[in-house]
């Protein structure tokens, strides 16, 4: 809180003019403080040249120290479940297996079988071009060779 010592007070007004919030008046050629209006900004303290302002703090009551009682913490046990595993990520190591068997085994004797078999058809021209032998056509059956 802020107060006027009167007897240091000349009237000047320079706190009053001071003051942002307006709660210092000259009354009877001294400084009078209306506390309800007044913020404690002590700006009027700071600009007084006689030292007339006096700024007041009034100790503030100790609180006493309550001891603050905290339960036990509870612990709760909680077995993890395991996530579903969906069908999808079941099935892709079985799908590659597949997939490998079919590239390395299964596809080369396909491929073989389908040439032997277009080779011993009449006119079938595949393995020749599959054994890199030409388009010439060789004879198999009877008469003389070219």
């Amino acid at each position: 809180m802020v107060y006027v010592d009167a007897e240091k007070c000349t009237g000047c007004g320079v706190c009053a003019e001071a003051c942002p919030v307006g709660a210092i008046s000259l009354v009877g050629g001294t400084a009078r403080v209306d506390q309800e209006k007044c913020t404690d900004c002590e700006a009027c303290v700071e600009v007084c040249p006689n030292g007339a302002m006096l700024a007041v703090r009034e100790p503030v009551a100790e609180r006493v120290a309550v001891p603050s009682v905290r339960p036990a913490p509870e612990v709760i046990q909680v077995k993890p479940q395991a996530a579903p595993v969906p069908l999808r990520a079941k099935l892709v190591p079985f799908v590659g297996s597949a997939l490998t068997l079919l590239s390395r085994n299964i596809a080369p004797r396909l491929a073989t079988y389908l040439v032997n078999a277009l080779d011993r058809r009449p006119g079938g021209q595949a393995s020749l071009a599959a054994k890199g032998r030409g388009f010439r056509r060789r004879r198999r059956w009877g008469g003389g060779g070219q």
